[in-house]
């Protein structure tokens, strides 16, 4: 009986040398790349760093954006504060002015019904008492009063009272009595017999104008003739312009 022998060199039973070497090769390249992807790669290290740079250049950037923001919300407040506080100065102080307007309005309309209510017979001088200047009309309505008691007749003084502060207080005084206790004639003054038209007055002056001699003047003391035209120049407290006033006296020169 045949052995059969078994031929190494067949084709069929022969193992490649490289198919070892390449096992061989194979388990070392398993083997480094399991250390190789146990070990940290070179190329993490820059991603990790780029991450943490820019999240904490994003926590950065956040705290600037904060702070920024209040900056901003700071200067807004400020600036509204601003705004109403200024808004407010300027609203008061058109009212101050307002008023202010008003009552010297008010006090040239009530002077120009009294020097046209004047009659022929009511004689008028201007004298300085007191340091202050003031205008004497004799045989005069009293138009300066507020009482119910009927239409009254005699002496009205028109002058500027001096105040505590030293302002004055264009005031008016009337009186109707005894010519011994005149204020006029007597020069007997009484607490409360003058009556304040209007207070805080800087300034005050008055001027007449005559058509005879075309001149204004500072005093009157003539009571046979009358002025044509009287000025009132009136400066209030807390303004910077000087009020002018006048007013036409519209009867006969001479005072009888």
């Amino acid at each position: 009986m045949r052995k059969k022998c078994f031929n190494f060199h067949d084709s069929r039973f022969r193992r490649p040398v490289s198919s070892f070497s390449q096992h061989r090769s194979g388990g070392r390249s398993i083997l480094q790349r399991a250390r190789y992807e146990q070990a940290p790669t070179t190329n993490a290290k820059p991603v990790n760093r780029k991450q943490h740079l820019e999240t904490v250049a994003s926590s950065g950037y956040l705290l600037l954006e904060v702070l920024l923001a209040l900056a901003i919300l700071s200067i807004v407040v400020v600036l509204v504060f601003q705004i109403i506080q200024t808004t407010l100065r300027v609203t008061s102080d058109i009212n101050f002015l307002q008023t202010q307007q008003r009552k010297v309005d008010g006090i040239c309309e009530l002077l120009r019904r009294n020097f046209v209510s004047m009659p022929a017979t009511c004689l008028f001088q201007t004298r300085d008492q007191n340091g202050s200047k003031e205008l004497v009309f004799r045989y005069a309505p009293f138009n300066f009063s507020w009482t119910k008691t009927g239409a009254k007749y005699g002496t009205v003084v028109i002058a500027g009272r001096l105040q505590a502060d030293g302002r004055l207080a264009l005031s008016v005084l009337e009186e109707s009595g005894n010519a011994l206790e005149s204020y006029v004639d007597s020069g007997i003054e009484r607490k409360g017999d003058w009556v304040p038209l209007i207070n805080d007055v800087d300034q005050l002056t008055w001027r007449f104008y005559s058509s005879g001699t075309g001149k204004w003047s500072s005093d009157w003391p003539d009571t046979a003739v009358k002025p044509n035209l009287v000025e009132i120049n009136i400066k209030l407290a807390g303004r910077n312009r000087v009020e002018r006033g006048v007013f036409r006296w519209p009867i006969a020169q001479t005072g009888s």
